[in-house]
């Protein structure tokens, strides 16, 4: 597939997600596939951010950045590591729509659902809360583990529905993104999470077109552009 064909093919998953249950076989076309849509990503959400940005500027709706200090190899762990694969799971991994992977998905948002409870109510701190979020999601490994071979078909209604899905699951990646910002004084403070919002589409497109190891070393990789332009311009 030519440059302007794979954009083009992006462009429209974009606009239209459709389904595929098997990925591209791993080589030269698929890494050129992944390098397009990586270097999109890293076009794309900057700029989306910039111009949100500079309407900000004029009307002051978006909320403060809130990340806490963090150090060098804390950052390379939470930015490297841990949100790649922990988020690619959590958002990602079941787009295949295989049962058992859908059952993993119910687990995977059930842990981010006690963490959220956990927030409303204050209860955010606690290291019960966070073992027991620990603890569902290594069950839902477990229980993924043991019937992925078993229940690996397709539900009809999970073809039939694939773009609500995806388009329900992006926005809730880029919402839960709000954590990393105070809270909203303005409804279009939300628009703070844009960025966010696009590169998980384009992560969509990596996941269901090359596969979920593909996903997580774009997503992997996006964050060490983040990290690197953060670092130079503070």
């Amino acid at each position: 597939m030519r440059l302007s064909e794979r954009i083009a093919d992006i462009a429209r998953f974009v606009r239209r997600p459709t389904f595929m249950a098997q990925p591209m076989v791993w080589g030269r076309e698929a890494e050129r596939a992944l390098l397009v849509v990586f270097a999109l990503s890293v076009l794309i959400a900057p700029a989306i951010a910039i111009l949100t940005a500079a309407l900000n500027a004029q009307t002051g709706f978006l909320p403060q950045s809130d990340f806490a200090p963090r150090s060098e190899t804390r950052q390379i762990i939470d930015f490297l590591i841990i949100a790649p694969i922990f988020e690619e799971l959590l958002f990602r991994s079941w787009l295949t729509g295989r049962r058992a992977g859908l059952r993993f998905a119910v687990y995977g948002f059930a842990a981010m659902g006690l963490l959220l409870a956990a927030f409303v109510l204050g209860l955010d701190d606690s290291p019960y809360v966070g073992w027991a979020s620990v603890g569902i999601v290594f069950a839902g490994l477990v229980h993924w583990g043991r019937t992925s071979q078993r229940d690996a078909d397709v539900p009809a209604w999970f073809t039939r529905h694939f773009r609500g899905i995806l388009w329900g699951s992006t926005l809730l990646f880029g919402v839960v993104h709000l954590g990393n910002f105070t809270a909203l004084q303005n409804p279009l403070g939300i628009l703070a999470v844009l960025p966010q919002t696009a590169g998980g589409l384009l992560l969509a497109y990596t996941r269901t077109r090359l596969g979920l190891r593909a996903a997580i070393a774009h997503h992997a990789a996006f964050n060490a552009v983040w990290l690197m332009v953060d670092q130079a311009w503070g």
